[in-house]
C-alpha cells in the first residue's frame, strides 16, 4: 500500500504481473493497471515486491 492509502499493488508471481488498485474513502478497491512482463515465479522468478 502506498504512504497516503490511496493505492494498493498486489504481486501474482505464478503470472509475473504486478496489479494496481485505487482504495476508496470506503475501503473499497478499483483495479487501475496490470504491469506485465516480469519473470513468473521459477528458479530466478519474483519472489516480492518493494517500494522506496
Amino acid at each position: 500500500m502506498t504512504k497516503d492509502a490511496k493505492f494498493l499493488y498486489v504481486q501474482n508471481a505464478t503470472s509475473g504481473t504486478v496489479d494496481g488498485f485505487r482504495v476508496g474513502t470506503d475501503g473499497a478497491l478499483t483495479k487501475v493497471t496490470t504491469i506485465t512482463g516480469l519473470p513468473s515465479f521459477a528458479a530466478f522468478g519474483m519472489e516480492g515486491i518493494a517500494a522506496v
